[in-house]
């Protein structure tokens, strides 16, 4: 299995300028980064890809000051302030030549609850946890009566057409599993709707391949929390949590 790890993003949300990328967050002796590249070499993944954009040297240093065995490949995209995190999933992808689990970059969870989801679930599944159908920031998972996923929906509320013909499955936490065979399937969807989606976040696209290709999903139990970290509410929330719990992440 390979992994693709997103990072081009520029965080302005967070607004912190004392350090260089919102990945390299600390956490105790680890950051963000360093934890997501820990968990993939313990899984024996054969090469993970980090598409990198803004601040990327700073990033590409700071993963080869990591003393790691893990392979490793940068991808540069030099776009990622007018596109969307689905261009650097496909830049991604598109090196793939293995199953593969896709990370976002800016999540904290619990190291050992990622492993087992990457080594338990469907080779084409997404990791869900449970939350509050009513959030509107939240990624929420929507499943048909087959059991898969039906549409993703995030940064707005549901209307009661999608409240009525799906079920509530959780958010969509930020990492994921795509077959190679699905990973080839997807990158020829996006190319051939590339004008629709090359500005978009992830969760569009997916919800149109959706309709074509099986996608599972795997409850995860996030022990203490699983956090996205957009802001630095977030970060403190998260950081909070991760000091009362350590032994849990």
């Amino acid at each position: 299995m390979q992994a693709v790890i997103l990072l081009a993003g520029y965080g302005s949300r967070l607004g912190r300028d004392d350090i260089p990328h919102k990945s390299l967050l600390p956490f105790d002796d680890e950051t963000l980064l360093s934890r997501h590249l820990i968990s993939l070499d313990s899984l024996g993944i054969s090469c993970v890809y980090l598409v990198v954009g803004h601040s990327k040297e700073n990033v590409k240093q700071y993963v080869r000051g990591l003393d790691l065995e893990l392979e490793f490949k940068f991808i540069d995209n030099d776009l990622y302030r007018t596109t969307g995190n689905t261009l650097s999933m496909v830049m991604g992808l598109r090196c793939c030549t293995e199953d593969v689990v896709v990370l976002d970059g800016d999540v904290l969870y619990p190291q050992s609850e990622f492993c087992r989801y990457v080594e338990n679930s469907e080779s084409t599944s997404f990791a869900l946890i449970p939350a509050d159908i009513d959030n509107t920031e939240s990624t929420k998972t929507m499943i048909r009566s087959d059991g898969k996923i039906g549409m993703f929906v995030t940064k707005r509320d549901l209307t009661l057409e999608e409240k009525a013909n799906f079920t509530f499955g959780g958010e969509a936490i930020g990492f994921f599993k795509l077959s190679f065979e699905n990973c080839k399937k997807f990158i020829a969807h996006y190319e051939n709707f590339e004008s629709r989606y090359l500005e978009l976040l992830w969760e569009i696209p997916f919800t149109e391949f959706a309709k074509s290709v099986d996608l599972s999903v795997c409850l995860v139990d996030q022990g203490p929390g699983c956090f996205e970290i957009d802001t630095e509410a977030d970060y403190e929330q998260a950081l909070s949590t991760f000091q009362k719990h350590r032994g849990s992440f």
